[in-house]
């Protein structure tokens, strides 16, 4: 990690009527570990069962899982069922 500054310019100095300070620039390496994750598909058969309610959701919400998405099936008319993605990070 280093730092950088405008050694020219001092917090004293005036332009324009302005007092100027410096911001310095902070460079660092830091290692980037690639992220892990999981993922649950809840496939509910809305012939056999309703869909999930908020106490459902929260309790997964309360695992870690977060709703990535969801596809119903009954728009396109293709079929009963409604998928919801969840994922969250994994821990390793």
């Amino acid at each position: 990690m280093f730092a950088t500054h405008l050694p020219h310019v001092r917090m004293n100095e005036k332009a324009g009527g302005r007092t100027i300070g410096y911001v310095p620039m902070v460079y660092e390496k830091a290692p980037v570990q690639p992220m892990h994750w999981e993922y649950h598909v809840l496939a509910i058969n809305t012939q056999d069962m309703a869909l999930p309610d908020t106490v459902q959701l929260n309790e997964l919400g309360q695992q870690g899982w977060i709703l990535a998405g969801m596809l119903d099936e009954r728009i396109g008319g293709q079929g009963m069922f409604v998928y919801y993605y969840f994922t969250r990070p994994q821990m390793v």
